[in-house]
């Protein structure tokens, strides 16, 4: 059976997040799909994570589309944030993970503020997706801009310990794009709980399941599911901006197989 294998480091939500929206792209082509985690005890920095299915979709497939998609602006009358429908390989996806569930206020999880609007993170970051990026370089394929969601901790910045504000000095700073988008669309699905600021947790499961059991397991694990447990915050980044910090692996909580 085709398979896709991703390394990711699962102290990084982002990371993460993108592996589950990898896994929504490739289920929604394909019934059949599952996934699931390779994690080890001793290794909390290093794991894999693996998609199989019947007509598993390529990654430059994926990837192809997402750099291609186009949206929708859904009703909301703040356009920063505004919900967006996707069409991404023939799919239609609504993301609103950043909205209460009226789709009145944002919630904890939107961390982009200023001149930074859902219009301009979905025109901006999927062009930046490398062309030809493999699955070993698709973690760490970065560029240079402004436009990020806030899910992965290596884009962020904090003016006193970095020295100075790069938004104050009108500079780009790195963002990883594929990162962002994919995280972004697996945020819908799997979205945790984080009605605060502290202690988002999120978990790594690592028997494989199919979709809809997996976006449970990975916000609401029950008891008896291997798997491997972390939780991250959300912080702020200079005045307005918030971001999701590095996650810390919880030993006492894990399950593993």
């Amino acid at each position: 059976m085709p398979e896709l294998r991703l390394p990711l480091d699962p102290c990084n939500p982002g990371q993460f997040f993108a592996c589950c929206g990898l896994f929504e792209l490739a289920a929604g082509k394909t019934a059949g799909t599952g996934a699931h985690f390779v994690c080890a005890e001793d290794r909390p920095r290093r794991a894999e994570f693996v998609v199989s299915g019947p007509e598993l979709p390529g990654l430059e497939t994926l990837l192809k589309g997402l750099r291609e998609l186009t949206f929708d602006l859904v009703d909301n009358d703040e356009e920063s944030i505004r919900p967006v429908r996707l069409r991404v390989n023939g799919q239609t996806l609504e993301l609103d993970w950043w909205l209460d569930e009226f789709r009145e206020r944002p919630t904890s999880l939107k961390c982009w503020a200023g001149q930074v609007t859902t219009r301009k993170l979905f025109e901006e970051l999927p062009s930046l997706i490398d062309d030809g990026v493999t699955a070993d370089g698709l973690m760490t394929s970065g560029r240079m801009t402004k436009s990020k969601f806030g899910g992965d901790p290596r884009s962020a910045w904090n003016a006193l310990d970095f020295g100075y504000s790069p938004n104050v000095h009108n500079q780009d700073a790195a963002t990883y794009p594929a990162v962002e988008v994919l995280a972004a669309i697996g945020l819908q699905g799997f979205r945790p709980r984080a009605g605060r600021r502290d202690r988002v947790a999120y978990s790594l499961w690592t028997v494989d399941l199919p979709l809809a059991v997996a976006r449970i397991a990975a916000t609401a694990p029950w008891d008896g599911l291997p798997r491997f447990d972390y939780h991250f915050e959300i912080a702020k980044r200079g005045q307005s901006y918030k971001y999701f910090t590095f996650g810390k692996f919880d030993e006492r909580k894990a399950y593993y197989r």
